[in-house]
């Protein structure tokens, strides 16, 4: 049988931690990159025989994913996050693609919850969110920006699991200010990466921007089989974009409070005359 590194980056990652160790446990080894938490995470990985690296914390994971990737020691690679959970039948699946060399790199589909409960459409359906999970070093590699992602060499054979039962199970957000955190600081890294060139905020493109994401969301991705909730994300994905872009182009604080001082003396030099 082949041998498996799992790794996985956490930050105050208590409290799910220990499930998702306990979903892994037929990994040759656990790697963890912990970004320095300050709460029981280390101790958690300790208990479930991890090796243990630290890495400073940039406010996202993907540079802690890079360094992770090159601390694993065997061939095949399984990464997951500290709030995902593998089931029983994907490990069978995962053992039997690296024992018989299925292909390079496996994407593998995702079940995602939200706010206590799954969500079936918006994009983030079993369906619709397949990413790759599981691969053989030097095959993919993570980048080192927000949400860029992974970046496979050419040329690898790549294969999709797909299927109820064999998708990574995602404990996403426990409660809306947990999301709205997630969207304000996602949005500043999106902003600082230029990732998207949103260029001048001209109405039209806003307009553009924010129906794309809500009728996307809501109709073609079928976001209404979610009922509300549903209407609620693809409203909030249009407020993500137009967030984005308003970081953008608006002042930044230090420049309004510029702005405002300048004002005020203007108004102050009334009483001077």
């Amino acid at each position: 049988m082949s041998n498996i590194s799992c790794v996985i980056h956490t930050y105050n990652s208590a409290q799910y931690l220990d499930a998702c160790l306990s979903s892994v446990n037929w990994c040759s080894e656990i790697v963890i990159v912990d970004m320095h938490s300050t709460d029981e995470t280390v101790e958690i990985a300790s208990r479930h025989g991890a090796k243990i690296y630290f890495h400073e914390n940039v406010g996202f994971a993907d540079p802690a994913r890079a360094f992770g990737l090159s601390k694993c020691s065997h061939q095949w690679v399984l990464a997951i996050d500290s709030d995902e959970i593998v089931p029983y039948d994907l490990s069978i699946k995962l053992k039997e693609i690296a024992a018989r060399d299925l292909c390079d790199v496996a994407r593998i589909s995702f079940r995602n919850f939200f706010f206590g409960r799954e969500i079936l459409g918006s994009g983030w359906g079993y369906k619709n969110q397949v990413i790759p999970r599981f691969f053989k070093k030097g095959k993919l590699n993570y980048e080192k920006r927000v949400h860029d992602f992974v970046k496979i060499e050419d040329g690898c054979r790549i294969i999709k699991i797909i299927g109820e039962n064999v998708s990574i199970v995602h404990f996403n957000y426990n409660d809306v200010k947990h999301f709205i955190r997630k969207l304000d600081n996602y949005t500043d890294f999106e902003v600082e990466s230029q990732k998207y060139n949103y260029g001048k905020p001209l109405l039209f493109r806003i307009i553009y921007h924010v129906t794309r994401e809500l009728v996307g969301r809501f109709l073609i991705l079928k976001g209404y089989k979610d009922g509300w909730l549903g209407l609620y994300l693809a409203m909030a994905m249009a407020f993500y974009r137009s967030t984005a872009i308003a970081k953008k182009n608006l002042p930044n604080g230090a420049n309004a409070v510029a702005i405002y001082r300048n004002y005020a003396k203007q108004l102050l030099e009334q009483y001077r005359r």
